[in-house]
């Protein structure tokens, strides 16, 4: 069964304080009356040792003086201590009978409160065969009712305690016979009943304390343990986050014990953990970043080889076939032999092409491509372009329109940058329709000059307005070769926009489609 530790460190605290109450009780219920027995003993002997010292020198005339008596009552009533002092055959001097004082003598008293220990062998005896039992004092003198002993100790200086029934009072009595420096007898007694009274008060007082203690134990636990468990319950609640990746949690524990200790080192591992597994999850989305790309390459490289072979195949077909028919003079006439002899060049020339860019893509690609930029106008190079053009574009009945700035400086490679204009057009005559419109637009935008071709025709899929730009890639793979193209111009103006650091793009608009170039105006 679940129990928390607030629970077990309150009830170890209250059960240690109840035993320890309850040990207590029984040890002062055992012991404090012999305690209270043994103290009186010593308060009784130095009584003694002090009357001895207020005696010393002094004779029987001396307790006919006031001053004498006074000090004696005085000591008496301090200490609470009843004093006899006299002979042993009775004759009592101190404290004085009523008439004393009018001249009577000394007489001995009726009851002799002292003990003649000559006979202390038999008392021995008597003791140790009746324990517990009323002995007969058979050493009081004529007849004198005895007392009823019920133990008694005999001091190295031949003084004895007592504990005997006072026959007077009928009450328990410890007494102390001493024997003084000028050969009187001293007894001092003490009642029982104060003692045992005051083993029972304590008692009861004890009792009450350990009630009392108990309680406020028990209270004093109950909020020492919850302020001590409080520390370890928030650590459990974090450490409880951080079994759950959840680092954005700290402790806030200021003590500089080993709980304050704990927590800093809860809060260092929480702060390395979630470092540790940031860095894990950005190389493992690096790692799977690479993967990807890696797994592309190869899917690039796959149909790139693919492409190749496709793009070699029927160039290579055609120019061995006309080839043989050239060996095996089926040509016989001069424009046949001639018309096999242009479909070679031809194809041959698609195949020159073809292999020139595929070595500057690879250039391209592989980071030897260099770029060298110039200021030069970019309107002029459009204007020498589009004179290139005009015989395919008269060819094929097409109209051309210029629009934007006539002088424009930028800061470019021209060579490269002609070839990416030159490869957009191919690809608008490639791709235009029966309205045969294409336009080419410049304008300037903040520090870019913008260049875009337009041209009349389908829009491109949505699903293939990033894939375009791929080698050999082409949206209408049946009617490629029929319109010329080999799926290797749009990724070379990629390559050669990225090594200028330059944006380019493609968008669908009304009745056709548009390709932009941007290109860095001339500072």
């Amino acid at each position: 069964m679940y129990r928390s530790i607030r629970v077990r460190l309150f009830l170890y605290m209250t059960v240690s304080i109840v035993i320890f109450a309850v040990l207590l009780f029984g040890v002062n219920s055992f012991f404090i009356e012999k305690y209270y027995i043994n103290s009186k003993k010593h308060s009784l002997i130095q009584v003694s040792k002090e009357l001895n010292k207020v005696l010393e020198g002094k004779s029987i005339e001396d307790f006919n003086d006031d001053e004498l008596i006074y000090t004696l009552d005085r000591l008496e009533k301090s200490t609470g201590t009843a004093i006899s002092i006299g002979k042993m055959d009775g004759t009592i001097y101190y404290p004085q009978r009523p008439g004393f004082l009018e001249g009577e003598s000394f007489k001995r008293n009726e009851h002799n409160p002292f003990f003649i220990l000559q006979q202390e062998q038999e008392f021995g005896q008597e003791e140790k065969t009746e324990a517990d039992t009323d002995t007969t004092n058979e050493l009081n003198y004529k007849g004198v009712p005895p007392n009823k002993i019920r133990s008694w100790e005999i001091q190295a200086d031949s003084s004895v305690f007592i504990m005997t029934k006072d026959p007077r009072f009928m009450i328990d009595t410890l007494r102390y016979q001493f024997q003084l420096d000028n050969g009187l007898m001293l007894s001092t007694w003490v009642p029982m009943a104060e003692i045992t009274e005051s083993a029972s008060i304590s008692n009861r007082f004890t009792s009450v304390v350990a009630i009392l203690t108990i309680l406020i134990t028990a209270i004093w636990a109950l909020f020492i343990s919850g302020r001590f468990t409080r520390p370890i319950k928030q650590m459990n609640r974090i450490t409880k986050e951080i079994s759950e990746l959840n680092f954005t949690q700290a402790l806030h524990i200021q003590s500089e014990d080993e709980i304050g200790q704990l927590s800093q080192s809860i809060n260092h591992l929480s702060s390395r953990l979630a470092k540790a597994i940031r860095e894990l999850d950005n190389k493992n989305k690096q790692l799977e970043n690479d993967i990807d790309r890696e797994r592309k390459l190869d899917k690039m490289r796959r149909e790139f080889v693919s492409s190749v072979t496709h793009e070699l195949r029927t160039p290579i077909f055609l120019i061995q076939g006309y080839a043989e028919g050239l060996k095996n003079n089926i040509a016989q006439d001069k424009d046949k032999k001639d018309f096999y002899c242009d479909v070679i060049i031809d194809e041959t020339s698609k195949m020159d092409l073809l292999v020139k860019d595929l070595v500057d893509l690879s250039q391209m690609e592989s980071g030897m491509f260099s770029i060298r930029k110039v200021d030069f106008d970019i309107a002029h190079l459009v204007t020498e372009i589009i004179q290139k053009f005009e015989p395919s574009f008269a060819e094929k009945d097409i109209s051309l329109e210029v629009q934007g700035f006539n002088c424009l400086m930028v800061n470019a490679d021209p060579v490269r940058t002609e070839q990416v204009l030159v490869n957009l057009l191919n690809n608008a005559l490639n791709h235009i329709n029966a309205k045969k419109i294409i336009r080419i637009n410049i304008e300037k935008e903040e520090d870019k000059a913008k260049i875009s071709v337009y041209n009349k025709g389908l829009p491109i899929p949505v699903e293939s307005l990033d894939k375009i730009w791929d080698s050999f890639y082409k949206v209408d793979k049946a009617r490629a070769r029929n319109i010329g193209g080999m799926g290797m111009g749009l990724s070379i103006v990629k390559a050669i926009q990225n090594a200028h650091h330059n944006e380019y793009g493609v968008q669908n608009v009304k009745g056709g489609v548009e390709f932009w170039i941007n290109i860095n105006l001339a500072k």
